[in-house]
């Protein structure tokens, strides 16, 4: 059963971001999907021990790509599941795009 009530757009194309975890340690992550009130992010086999400890936890997003910036400085959000290899980030803040504008930004990368 689907509980995102916010469109979700697949990335056809690996398209890395810096992400600074609650610790302070910096890793690079591939976007995997984007919306307007979240990411999924795909990480390093070698991370999984560090991606357990993310459930609930803040971080911050750098580099990502311009229509998804809300903030120069990064993008914040909560990581709300975890997975081996993935975990799925949302937002503090929606993204002021249309579904269109998202499907956009997306399909640009």
């Amino acid at each position: 059963m689907e509980r995102r009530s916010l469109l979700r757009v697949p990335l056809e194309v690996p398209f890395f971001v810096i992400v600074c975890l609650h610790d302070g340690y910096r890793c690079t992550a591939i976007l995997a999907d984007c919306g307007r009130g979240g990411v999924q992010l795909a990480f390093s086999p070698s991370l999984e021990d560090k991606l357990a400890t993310l459930l609930g936890q803040e971080l911050i997003l750098l580099d990502l790509p311009e229509g998804l910036r809300t903030d120069p400085d990064g993008c914040s959000g909560v990581v709300t599941w975890v997975s081996p290899q993935r975990c799925g980030v949302r937002f503090n803040q929606v993204l002021s795009l249309t579904d269109e504008e998202l499907t956009r930004v997306a399909s640009s990368l």
